[in-house]
């Protein structure tokens, strides 16, 4: 199966790029990521299903979506780039194996396969770029809700 972050891969390259990731397996209801710690990690899903949970103001737990495997799989590119703070807890909600790569090891490949780290770049920015899109689009209809109650009162 060819996953979505390996799309503009040919076979050859997307043999030549596993070597960089690690495969780990995740019981059901482990941690993979948890919201506000520190992460240099990406996650490939290659089996289960997982999770993406906020935490509510009130200390609630949210489920914000569930990832299949064989979907948009590919999880955690913002920290494989910025090593910064996990925004989503990700559980396992079924076991699952996953397919690990940290920043370091991504930095080997650019070093190592340029031409290939180009190719995953492109997608992870394509990516990044849909979701903050849709981020946009959820400010204004939040600030548009948040404007119409005001005026309301």
């Amino acid at each position: 199966m060819k996953y979505s972050i390996f799309k503009a891969l040919n076979d050859k390259e997307i043999e030549e790029v596993l070597p960089y990731f690690e495969e780990k397996f995740i019981k059901k209801g482990e941690y993979i990521v948890k919201e506000g710690e520190y992460s240099n990690k990406a996650f490939l899903l290659t089996k289960g299903e997982v999770s993406v949970i906020k935490e509510t103001i009130y200390k609630d737990d949210y489920i914000i979506t569930n990832i299949k495997a064989g979907g948009d799989e590919f999880f955690g590119e913002v920290n494989l780039i910025d090593r910064g703070l996990v925004t989503s807890t990700i559980v396992a909600k079924t076991d699952c194996e996953i397919l690990e790569i940290t920043h370091n090891d991504f930095i080997n490949l650019m070093d190592e396969k340029p031409t290939i780290a180009i190719k995953l770049l492109w997608v992870i920015a394509y990516d990044i770029s849909k979701h903050l899109r849709k981020a946009d689009n959820d400010v204004v209809t939040l600030f548009n809700a948040f404007v119409e109650v005001v005026e309301n009162d």
